[in-house]
């Protein structure tokens, strides 16, 4: 016995809205404003609710919400690589979590991170590479902080620059041999 034409075309269109349905559980979507605005919103709860807050609690709460925001900002760099502007932001505060845990190693790999990975986003890697290079210095490790330095003026000593930007640069040339 042959099913009408009509039962094979609603069983066809079934099963492809099966198949689209399934194809789409676990993936997500690589860009558009809705990924942008979920980068945004996991940025800012993280440094609303749990970094910033971590700066004035006691020892150990100030821990446990480091913790907490390392393993969010982890989270937003994983789930959204391509939202440069909050990836960017993300990676150079974890790495200001690893510094103020005294992690100088992985503090320093996250600034850098932000210059090779983001480095589109100029404020983002002009506060990276200082950070890193100035961590560095009060560590007592002048000769690897001085290529963070030269990083810094060699990009970005232009007179069109911000104010901020020119003496963050003379600040990092001041410290150059």
């Amino acid at each position: 016995m042959r099913a009408a034409p009509q039962t094979l075309i609603a069983g066809w269109l079934l099963l492809a809205a099966l198949a689209l349905s399934l194809a789409g559980c676990g993936s997500r979507p690589t860009g558009g404003p809705e990924r942008a605005e979920a980068a945004r919103q996991l940025f800012l709860n993280t440094v609303s609710n749990l970094h910033l807050p971590s700066a004035l609690a006691a020892p150990a709460e100030r821990r446990r919400l480091q913790e907490e925001a390392a393993a969010s900002y982890a989270r937003l760099l994983k789930e959204y690589p391509e939202q440069d502007l909050y990836a960017a932001q993300a990676c150079r505060n974890l790495g200001n979590l690893h510094a103020a845990r005294t992690n100088l190693a992985e503090a320093v790999r996250c600034y850098r991170e932000v210059g090779t990975r983001y480095a589109a986003q100029e404020w983002e890697v002009v506060q990276a590479w200082k950070s890193a290079g100035d961590l560095l210095w009060e560590a007592g490790r002048p000769a690897e902080a001085i290529p963070f330095y030269r990083q810094l003026v060699s990009r970005f000593d232009q007179t069109n620059q911000p104010a901020v930007i020119r003496l963050v640069v003379k600040g990092a040339r001041s410290r150059l041999p």
